[in-house]
């Protein structure tokens, strides 16, 4: 398993056939078409525009009705595989009777006069408030808007602070000036008035009241009647825009009910041509038939080529191996209990189609990782019940999600298992709660991180020895199989020498190993850090360069002393979480001594705090586990870059498509 093998495939048909065989390709959901035409073929361009042209008018439809449809499947039970079964068959035949550009052109018509009344209610709410502000005029508002022969008016607002200011420029003007405030106290801010003025005087006037903080406010001109007056008008026009609007929306709502089941399903049908006509479009050419290239999976290879073979005559298939200089895209293929894990390494990389998958290689530490971080019983407990309860409710959900979460299936096995090793359940429920049980609990017990933190720390750090290591046999492996065996020994079975020596002779001293391991480790650091010495000089000239070279490749070892105090994070997270859950319980036994209602706040307290630690603390083992993979592990061997295979498929965001 690992790395699918794959197949390349050369597939020569006559022009008559082309949709046919596009629909094959595009419904085997395993064909990868190569891109290797310059222009592509006039017939599939001309039906590509006519797709591209459907998947914009879908997309406005979608996105312009999605806010008045109550979408009887919400997004979560789509996602999760709750959607309409059709056919290709079913679809194309709705795409024939249903003309989206006449829906097109009602929604927008409708979408406009929408626009035109809100913005009018913008404009009319906008003015109300502009009213309120000026409740305090005693006059008509025509002395404002048009004035007299002789005098005008005008509406603004000053700041509080430059109102004296204001009000001193205008003393000077005392004869051709009236001022007008509005009621203020000391905690106003910004003071609406309105100035009355000579015609001959007014520009004079207003550019030295300018200068002290007068800015002016427009009052509409057909504003003519006292502010009340003026204020019920548009009370009444905003209550006649609402009405109207509320109608529009109506309507909207019910093109939306109307249209947008089948607009949903047109919306998968036109990706799907979409995205067939843009791979096919990639073919080549002659007068009469056409070349597609596409990769394909060598145990898929022989199914897709009968599947082809059986549409017509005029059909020819030739499948080979890749070409040494080629590098076909990367398919990760594990079995049942690895696959679940591939999301990790397509996280990062896949990769490259001749290299190691690491994703069986991970797979185990990840899940030992998983579980020391979360490390609680009741949490994995509750993680499986909740992954029981989604796989009995969506009985169809996609491959990629279910493998995912059976990713969190496995690592709440793991996290369960770890629970009751290190006694923890619901941090310390019952110990606080549960005190019978507590000699099953302590009979069950191995390591104790509360009372004994050294010996988890120890164990992680063994952890992070081992993984370490094991990244380097790898990369060791990888070296021989690619015909680098000095390579292979000078870059990493020496640092496994030298690493493994010092952690030997480190623990042969501490006395948890027989004294001849001190001599063993001995023996083997001083291999490991010879062989290191003398491979980072090999390709310097001088001796003293050599030296130079070999001495830096050893000051390395500090970077590996880095990388493994990295897992003391083991430790840490599951600390975290134990403590985490004793402190959720001590407030919910503290809170159970209230009177009455002690056992109702008690539980409430203890089951909102345990799920959100719960959720803290999933995402925690999650990120910290992979960071150990994709820094310390990965970066002892793997570097991914490879393509991943993209197959042409049928879109299926709205509906599933059956065969």
């Amino acid at each position: 398993m690992g790395v699918a093998k794959l197949k390349k495939a050369e597939l020569y048909y006559h022009k008559s056939v082309h949709e046919e065989i596009a629909a094959a390709l595009q419904e085997t959901g395993v064909c990868q078409i190569i891109g290797d035409a310059e222009g592509g073929p006039a017939s599939i361009e001309a039906r590509l525009s006519e797709s591209e042209a459907a998947v914009a008018d879908v997309r406005y439809l979608i996105r312009t009705l999605t806010p008045h449809f109550n979408d009887p499947i919400s997004s979560l039970d789509r996602t999760l595989g709750e959607r309409p079964i059709v056919s290709m068959a079913d679809l194309s035949k709705l795409a024939r009777e249903t003309d989206l550009s006449s829906i097109c052109t009602e929604v927008r018509g409708l979408e406009h006069k929408v626009g035109e009344v809100r913005l009018e209610l913008s404009e009319a709410r906008t003015n109300q408030a502009l009213l309120e502000s000026f409740r305090f005029l005693p006059y008509p508002l025509s002395a404002v808007t048009e004035g007299t022969r002789t005098l005008t008016g005008v509406a603004g607002v000053v700041k509080a602070d430059q109102l004296e200011a204001l009000q001193a420029a205008l003393s000077e003007f005392s004869k051709d000036s009236e001022l007008i405030l509005e009621p203020h106290d000391e905690k106003t801010q910004d003071i609406h008035l309105v100035l009355f003025l000579t015609r001959q005087r007014a520009s004079a006037i207003l550019e030295a009241c300018a200068k002290k903080g007068l800015s002016l406010l427009e009052i509409p001109s057909d504003f003519t009647g006292t502010v009340e007056e003026e204020r019920g008008k548009i009370a009444a026009s905003i209550a006649a825009l609402e009405e109207k609007e509320t109608a529009l929306v109506r309507d909207m709502e019910e093109v939306a009910e109307r249209w947008m089941p089948s607009v949903q399903k047109l919306s998968d049908y036109w990706n799907s041509l979409t995205e067939r006509y843009t791979a096919l479009g990639k073919s080549g050419e002659t007068d009469r038939t056409l070349l597609t290239r596409f990769w394909v999976p060598a145990k898929d290879a022989e199914a897709v080529q009968k599947k082809i073979e059986a549409i017509s005559p005029n059909v020819a298939i030739f499948v080979s191996d890749p070409a040494p200089d080629e590098e076909p895209p990367t398919l990760l293929q594990n079995g049942e209990y690895i696959r679940p894990f591939n999301i990790l390494t397509e996280l990062y990389s896949p990769p490259k189609y001749r290299g190691i998958d690491p994703t069986p290689l991970l797979a185990p530490f990840f899940f030992l990782f998983f579980g020391m971080c979360l490390g609680d019983a009741g949490y994995a407990i509750v993680m499986l019940g909740a992954i029981w309860w989604l796989f009995k409710k969506y009985r169809r959900v996609p491959l990629g999600i279910r493998d995912f979460v059976v990713l969190f299936a496995f690592s709440a096995v793991s996290t369960f298992v770890y629970g009751i090793i290190s006694g923890s359940f619901f941090g310390n429920f019952i110990d606080s709660f549960l005190p019978f049980l507590v000699p099953v609990k302590n009979a069950l017990m191995l390591v104790d991180p509360m009372t004994n933190p050294m010996q988890v720390l120890g164990i992680s750090l063994l952890l992070g020895v081992i993984h370490l290591m094991f990244g380097l046999l790898i990369a060791a492996y990888d070296n021989f199989r690619n015909g680098q065996p000095i390579d292979a020994i000078g870059a990493n079975i020496s640092w496994f020498l030298l690493i493994v020596g010092l952690c030997l002779m480190g623990v042969a001293m501490g006395g948890m190993l027989p004294p001849h391991f001190q001599s063993i480790g001995q023996a083997m650091a001083i291999i490991g850090a010879v062989i290191i010495f003398l491979y980072a000089g090999r390709e310097k000239t001088g001796i003293f360069s050599k030296i130079i070279s070999g001495f830096l490749a050893l000051y390395g070892s500090t970077s590996y002393l880095g990388d493994i105090l990295s897992y003391s994070r083991l430790l840490a997270l599951g600390f975290g979480s134990a403590v985490i859950g004793m402190i959720i319980n001590l407030l919910g036994g503290m809170a159970a001594e209230i009177p009455y209602v002690g056992w109702v706040v008690a539980i409430v307290v203890i089951v909102g705090g345990h799920l959100f630690s719960i959720l803290i603390n999933i995402l925690g083992a999650f990120v910290h586990p992979l960071r150990l993979q994709y820094v310390e592990f990965f970066g002892k061997f793997y570097t991914g870059g490879g393509e991943p295979f993209t197959p042409l498929t049928l879109s299926e965001e709205f509906v599933s498509v059956k065969s």
